[in-house]
Order: C-alpha cells, then structure tokens, then sequence
C-alpha cells in the first residue's frame, strides 16, 4: 500500500514534467522543419534547449537516461539532415524552364513505333478439336418451398 502510494506522488510529480519535454521535443522538430524557410541558427538552438530539458529530466530520474540519448540523437540526426537539404538547395540553381522552341529542338526525332511482335502460341483449327462431352444428365429440381407452403395451408 506504501508504495503504491509512492508511485502515485511520484508519477503525479514527474507527469508535468514529461508533458513538458514533449512539448520542447515537438518545437524543436517543428523548428527543425522549417529550417529551409527560417534561420538555421533557431532551429539548432531549439534542439539544444530540448537537449539540455532531456538532460536534466535524465539526471533526475524522470525518464531513462538511454531514452534521453535516443530522443537526442534523433533530433540532431534531423537538424543534420535538413541542414544538408537547405544547403544543397541554395547552392543549387533554378533549373532554367524551357519554351516550346527550346523543348523541341531538344527532343530528338521521334523513333518510328516498334513493330508488331507475331503471336507466340496459334489455335488448332477447329476440325481438330475434339468434340465435346455430352453433358450428364442431373435430375429436375424440386421445388422443396413450394411443397411445404402447400402443405402449412
């Protein structure tokens, strides 16, 4: 009974705090997503301060000290990733978008269309088909519903 008692302070201790990691970890992604758009440098201070809460929420116990490092490494895995996308991105130069003129100088002459390939199986013709077999006979069928409405009346 004590500990459970225990666990409940200390879950009723530790839940704001988790709340509040997830809500650092979520800017910090949302910040990491609009590198391209915003400033590298608040992106990366963002994953810091979600660094540092992760940190803190490890030494004290709140969560395990392995999950703080993975949640750490994800982040910055992503804030690497974007980084390299908005770099790779501005270096790169627009694509110059072609006018009809261009584009049909461009394209080679059309190829003619392949031929036809011939069929690889043929049919028998239908002499030599065996004939079919006569069908079995199966009895008339019966009209179980009918009879037994007959019947009920």
């Amino acid at each position: 009974m004590k500990a459970h008692r225990v666990a409940e302070r200390r879950y009723a201790r530790n839940r704001p705090v988790r709340s509040a990691l997830r809500t650092v970890v979520k800017k910090a992604r949302v910040g990491i997503a609009t590198v391209a758009s915003k400033a590298a440098e608040e992106a990366t201070a963002l994953v810091a301060e979600a660094t540092k809460q992760l940190d803190q929420a490890a030494s004290k116990g709140i969560i395990h000290k392995n999950q703080a490092a993975r949640r750490k490494s994800r982040l910055m895995h992503q804030l690497a990733v974007a980084a390299r996308v908005a770099v790779e991105a501005a270096e790169a130069p627009a694509p110059a978008r072609p006018t009809r003129r261009r584009a049909a100088a461009a394209t080679p002459a059309a190829k003619p269309a392949p031929a036809k390939r011939p069929a690889t199986r043929t049919r028998k013709p239908a002499a030599e088909a065996p004939p079919p077999e006569p069908a079995a006979e199966q009895p008339a069928p019966t009209r179980t519903r009918t009879r037994k409405a007959a019947e009920t009346s």
